[in-house]
């Protein structure tokens, strides 16, 4: 019934270099790099932007309000006029996340190098 289990750490010490050796030698996956070749990506990237746009973030900054305002406001609702509420809050604030973290983050801002007349003024005004 007792089973006595030896591990020869020998094999497993040669197995882990092997596996990490594999891990190491190994090519990167093509597919990630190659992008933009599967018969949907098209209309994956209208729903994304109209999703992360301007408009889309008007409207669910509107749905946020309303829908908060319509749960502090609301008085008795019954359980399914709360829950489409819920709904409308949540994916009011799943749309307005991203334009929001944008705007906190900085993302998309650009610096660009100097234009050529600026830095001969510059030139110019030292002594």
């Amino acid at each position: 019934m007792n089973q006595i289990v030896t591990f020869n750490y020998k094999e497993i010490w040669i197995m882990g270099l092997i596996i990490l050796c594999l891990l190491l030698l190994s090519h990167p996956a093509f597919a990630s790099s190659m992008g933009g070749g599967l018969p949907f990506d098209s209309w994956l990237m209208k729903i994304q932007k109209s999703i992360t746009g301007p408009f889309a973030f008007t409207v669910a900054i509107i749905g946020l309000v309303a829908a908060g305002a319509t749960l502090i406001f609301g008085g008795d609702m019954n359980g399914f006029m709360r829950t489409l509420i819920f709904f409308v809050l949540v994916l009011s604030f799943l749309v307005a996340a991203q334009n929001t973290m944008a705007a906190i983050t900085g993302q998309g801002a650009e610096i660009t190098k100097p234009s050529l007349t600026l830095t001969t003024s510059v030139r110019e005004i030292k002594p």
